[in-house]
């Protein structure tokens, strides 16, 4: 029987373009990678309605959380996850600038036991306007599909590497985090 790779990256997507974006990473770089979207991201999920997510019972608790998703590599003994990292991706032009700031500082998370793996990703004012700053040729949600194809081939480095130079670069977002991530993920340095 095969075994199933660790689960190390898990995302919670703002919409469509996220759940896009984040479905292409995981396809080119053959992550086992969980994405948590409201209908595949055709329903949004808002800054303001995060919490809820954090408050279901599958993240409510350790034990609901290793029970829901058992691949994620765990330290039972001392109720860690090992390697692992939850990146919400939000774009933050939906919400006050109070509830803006305590989400990209991570306060909003304060308190839940879940803090130390969470990594907030923003867009700022949205996934659109930071492709556009990036020199990513995105003017509709439909162009994500036809930039960050699924791919069923070979891994694609090279798409995944151009993308965060070009992220790198971008003052509206902090995106890269998430796509560095990944790429550490494959060349070995999370183990």
């Amino acid at each position: 029987m095969k075994q199933m790779k660790r689960l190390r990256v898990m995302t919670i997507v703002h919409g469509k373009s996220e759940y896009n974006l984040c479905s292409s990473v995981r396809s080119n770089l053959r992550l086992p990678h969980e994405i948590i979207a409201r209908k595949r991201g055709a329903n949004s999920i808002q800054i303001t309605s995060l919490l809820n997510q954090f408050n279901k019972p599958d993240f409510v608790s350790f034990e609901g959380f290793v029970k829901k998703y058992p691949y994620v590599g765990v330290d039972k003994k001392k109720r860690k996850l090992l390697n692992f990292r939850i990146f919400p991706i939000m774009d933050v032009d939906d919400c006050s600038l109070g509830q803006k700031e305590a989400y990209k500082k991570k306060e909003m998370f304060w308190g839940h036991w879940l803090y130390d793996y969470i990594t907030p990703i923003y867009s700022d004012p949205n996934l659109e306007e930071t492709m556009r700053q990036a020199g990513i040729g995105v003017t509709k949600k439909k162009d994500y599909i036809r930039i960050f194809p699924t791919n069923h081939g070979d891994l694609n480095l090279e798409m995944a590497r151009t993308f965060l130079d070009k992220l790198r670069n971008c003052r509206c977002t902090n995106l890269d985090k998430y796509v560095s991530y990944c790429l550490d993920i494959v060349d070995g340095k999370v183990p």
